[in-house]
């Protein structure tokens, strides 16, 4: 499998280097953004040096472009992502001297700019999306908070947290006035529970925060309510498709037939509790995430994992957030029933790759061609690559929110 692996990832780049079109988007989940990234983890495989100038040449053309552009601040497809990119590649001490300066230098104006901007513009529930939205740029900010000695960045990152707090808390409320209503209609109020665009990302974004400040009551206090939130969506049911719906007004009224992967679903929700469980040292939640967990590795056929005939095998929603989610709870557990499972799903993956002659992404049109880390075949190289680096951490998983496991408490705040 390992010749498979490699063939599949070499086959990767050269299709997103030789198609020009991808070099306009610089998205890091939608875009070439995540390139070096997966160049990185290609280095970490190979030790072949040329990766690392390559790597040099990337980064050159994106700051290039970056000057050239006027680019949204948001996690999924502007500055927030790339910058979030940009320190990764700097946490891990490859570049050249004058390469680490210049994109020190140039993180710490690009942590001032979506600061600034970000605190403008978070006001409502509708604001603060993870991909889109202020809780995507929190964590970036978050995330940078050991590298930026500014105390004003560091005073302007627990305000936005605080703010953030009381408009989810406010939005908790008003999910509360809805619980019992048994009709239902569009206009009714809301709420979402995945990780892309929801609760299992306030969730996990939070307990991050508490890692770094765990005497800020007002977020303890709303990260326990969101959680409460969450858990009054479980159903009761234990024949329904899932355990949890995508965006429901309440669990009467909720559907649940959603698929296992990243973006909404059982998997990516039972880390999100499993983080919460630490944080708030809450064993009996603990017990429920790891029991989900269970119960996610046991839908282990393709028409239990979606229910849809049609699936591709992207990070989003598709094989390799599957493949990958089992692994993290191996490592959680060390029961071998998740390790077993993420090896048929990668073995599933390259056989995917086989039949279509590539990784595209399915869509209401069919099949078409994506390269993003979430959306295309950058994500599903990533999670190749990490299946021959075996138990190692790299730390990629950190981008979507899934190092649930690490922390920032060895670090002077």
């Amino acid at each position: 499998m390992v010749g498979k692996v490699f063939n599949a990832v070499n086959g990767i780049i050269e299709n997103i280097e030789d198609d020009k079109k991808n070099s306009e988007d610089l998205s890091l989940f939608t875009g070439i953004g995540a390139l070096p990234v997966l160049k990185y983890l290609k280095y970490k495989c190979t030790n072949d040096p040329k990766i690392i100038e390559e790597i040099h040449v990337s980064l050159n053309k994106f700051i290039n472009q970056l000057n050239e552009t006027e680019v949204h601040p948001n996690y999924c497809s502007g500055l927030a992502g790339l910058a979030k990119m940009f320190d990764y590649i700097l946490r891990k001490e490859i570049l050249d001297k004058e390469a680490t300066e210049d994109l020190k230098e140039a993180l710490l104006d690009i942590d001032e700019l979506i600061s600034e901007i970000t605190l403008s513009n978070t006001k409502t529930i509708d604001d603060v999306d993870f991909l889109h939205g202020s809780f995507g740029t929190a964590f970036y900010l978050l995330e940078r908070l050991p590298y930026n000695s500014d105390p004003i960045f560091k005073e302007s990152v627990v305000k936005l947290f605080e703010r953030l707090a009381n408009i989810v808390n406010e939005d908790i409320t008003n999910a509360s006035k809805v619980e019992n209503e048994v009709v239902v209609d569009d206009l009714m109020h809301k709420t979402n529970c995945g990780l892309a665009h929801g609760h299992t990302a306030y969730i996990i974004i939070f307990s991050k925060f508490l890692e770094i400040y765990p005497e800020n009551d007002l977020i303890k206090e709303v990260l326990k309510r969101s959680v409460s939130c969450l858990l009054k969506f479980e159903s009761t049911d234990q024949n329904t498709f899932a355990t949890f719906p995508s965006i429901a007004v309440n669990q009467i009224t909720a559907q649940y037939d959603i698929a296992l992967g990243w973006c909404y679903g059982d998997q990516s929700i039972s880390l999100g509790l499993y983080k919460a469980s630490v944080i708030l040292q809450d064993n009996s939640l603990k017990e429920k995430a790891i029991s989900l967990a269970y119960r996610n590795v046991n839908r282990n056929s393709l028409d239990r994992i979606f229910p849809y005939s049609s699936y591709d095998s992207g990070f989003c929603h598709g094989l390799a957030s599957v493949a990958y989610i089992h692994k993290k709870w191996f490592a959680i557990t060390g029961d071998d029933l998740f390790y077993k499972e993420y090896e048929k799903y990668i073995s599933n993956i390259l056989d995917f790759g086989e039949k279509h002659e590539g990784f595209p992404k399915f869509s209401i049109e069919g099949f078409k061609e994506a390269v993003g880390m979430l959306d295309g075949t950058i994500g599903v190289g990533m999670v190749l690559l990490d299946y021959l680096l075996g138990p190692q951490d790299y730390g990629w998983d950190n981008f979507f929110l899934l190092d649930v496991t690490s922390n920032l408490k060895n670090y002077d705040i």
